[in-house]
């Protein structure tokens, strides 16, 4: 059966919507002072309230370290300590203020460097 014109576009039309929907961006680094290390995000969509950040080793790629905000919850995932992987609360407190990227990697010292970048016994989530 030979594919009509009509056909075609509109599944050219139903194709473009499903990767319109998809959203998101790709990777990119953000500053991060921990040699060995890189800490990356990635925006997943709800207007850049679903997103990923995580610290990889630099030469193996190997996960370190995992922050994520699903548009309202906060998640950690730390392969290394499984204890402490879990929700965090509301992503609200790093949404806010307008220093996204900071907070992100504030957040993540806590939890990988804490001497570096939280305050003594926040490492815990």
């Amino acid at each position: 059966m030979p594919i009509r014109p009509l056909h075609l576009l509109a599944g050219c039309f139903l194709a473009g919507l499903g990767l319109h929907a998809s959203g998101g961006t790709g990777a990119y680094r953000l500053d991060w002072p921990h040699p060995g290390e890189v800490l990356t995000y990635r925006s997943c969509g709800c207007a850049d309230a679903c997103w990923v950040a995580e610290v990889r080793h630099r030469r193996t790629q190997a996960l370190q370290a995992r922050l994520r905000c699903d548009c309202e919850t906060l998640f950690y995932e730390q392969p290394s300590a499984p204890a402490r992987t879990g929700p965090l609360g509301s992503c609200e407190p790093i949404h806010l203020g307008g220093r996204k990227p900071e907070a992100i990697r504030e957040r993540l010292e806590q939890f990988l460097h804490p001497r570096a970048g939280g305050a003594p016994g926040a490492a815990r989530p």
